[in-house]
């Protein structure tokens, strides 16, 4: 398919045109020519105001298929992306059996190949996601498992943390963790705090984080091997990873974009929406997470992506799963909080070459490359509706919040989607 996009600012920060205004022809899938006023006869999309960017990378996406389709499958995880502008999401495992070995990892691949949006499959780093073996990482790799994470489920053994990064670490293997204390967490529900305090429910401390954290780092530097942390949520947290990276600790982190735009105020309507892992915490904690971005000691920003369905979802919030859908806001939620404080390109690249960068992913804008292409502008604030929502589940905490920005579409594979 030949695309050409006209008058589009550009925005990719290894690219020569970076910052530029131009018009960029698409030709079987290749950017094929970036110039001023090309003609050309093919499909045309001219958008007042319409930006440009590399493909927007979402570092965690629940998959939810095989074995529980009635919360999400394939197709629908991707048409979330999609609708949000990701032209790439790492499949997280949220599936029965786990994504475990070989073969699951070429279900996802099968079952997601020739989608606009390109599925990188996780594969966990325990067998069952049950902490107890490693995982024959390397049979994963080799079959396009591109890092490895047992999802929102915290490594309690060190031994075996450290056994997974010296077994990934001749093949450059990602491993991603998520930092928690169990003891410490205690099955909390909300974070500890003055909210918390008045509700009267089960608090589940930034302090089993931050332990955990500080536990990660120092085996990371002991095996002189590289990690991901996802999920940061605190400010300590983000103090103690800034330290780490200043002593050359190979440390990268994300932070889910729930965390940066509520807070455990939201919690008081004791809407399920808001449960979410790690938890909502204070507004400190919340604006200490933005300097974090601003410093680089955050190095990304993902969805957090996590459907859950009716019955495990909509229920007393005691007894409701966490998780929220967030894929089709991300990007929208992100530019209302930080259009005061960063520039687009430095937004932008929070959700597109800093990740990449995490997976070790080429992408850029320049004649030649593959077209992998996020096209939105920079609306005044909608209302962000149920109807946004593409996920077989609708548990997202940014239904009915005012959101600015618009997803126009994207280009990849050889393919194109408009909203």
């Amino acid at each position: 398919m030949d695309i050409l996009l006209k008058f589009v600012k550009i925005i990719s920060p290894s690219s020569p045109f970076h910052l530029q205004t131009k018009d960029v022809l698409v030709s079987k899938g290749k950017i094929s020519k970036i110039d001023d006023n090309i003609s050309a006869d093919c499909k045309i999309i001219s958008v007042d105001g319409l930006v440009v960017s590399e493909g927007w990378l979402d570092l965690f996406s629940v998959i939810r298929e095989p074995g529980n389709e009635h919360k999400d499958t394939i197709e629908k995880l991707l048409s979330s992306a999609a609708k949000g502008g990701f032209t790439q999401v790492l499949g997280i495992s949220g599936t029965t059996p786990p994504m475990d070995n070989k073969a699951q990892v070429q279900y996802a691949k099968t079952n997601s190949a020739g989608n606009v949006v390109t599925l990188l499959p996780a594969g966990t780093i325990t067998e069952g996601q049950k902490g107890e073996e490693i995982t024959e990482m390397y049979d994963m790799h080799l079959s396009g498992a591109v890092a490895f994470c047992d999802g929102k489920k915290t490594l309690s053994n060190p031994e075996l943390l450290k056994r997974a990064l010296l077994y990934t670490k001749p093949f450059d293997g990602k491993i991603i963790t998520y930092c928690e204390d169990e003891m410490v967490a205690n099955n909390g529900m909300i974070s500890e705090g003055k909210v918390a305090a008045t509700l009267g429910l089960k608090v589940r401390p930034a302090l089993a984080e931050e332990i955990a954290i500080n536990r990660d780092l120092f085996i990371a530097e002991y095996t002189d091997c590289a990690i991901h942390i996802t999920g940061v949520s605190s400010k300590r947290s983000v103090a103690i990873i800034k330290e780490a990276k200043s002593k050359g600790i190979k440390v990268t982190c994300d932070v889910n974009i729930a965390n940066l735009y509520f807070t455990d105020e939201a919690v008081t309507s004791f809407e399920p929406n808001f449960k979410v892992l790690p938890p909502l915490r204070s507004e400190e904690d919340r604006k200490g997470l933005i300097a974090g971005l601003k410093t680089g000691a955050i190095d990304a920003v993902t969805s957090g992506h996590t459907p859950q369905d009716i019955e495990s979802k909509f229920c007393e919030f005691d007894n409701a799963e966490f998780g929220a859908v967030t894929l089709e806001a991300t990007f929208k939620a992100l530019y209302t909080i930080l259009k005061d404080s960063l520039s687009i390109s430095e937004i932008v690249a929070l959700i597109s070459s800093k990740p990449s960068d995490v997976l070790n992913i080429d992408n850029t804008i320049q004649i030649g490359s593959k077209a992998n292409l996020t096209l939105f502008t920079l609306q005044e604030a909608t209302e962000f509706k149920l109807a946004d929502v593409k996920s077989f589940s609708k548990n997202s905490p940014f239904i009915g919040t005012a959101l600015e920005g618009n997803i126009v579409g994207v280009i990849n594979n050889n393919e194109l989607h408009l909203n």
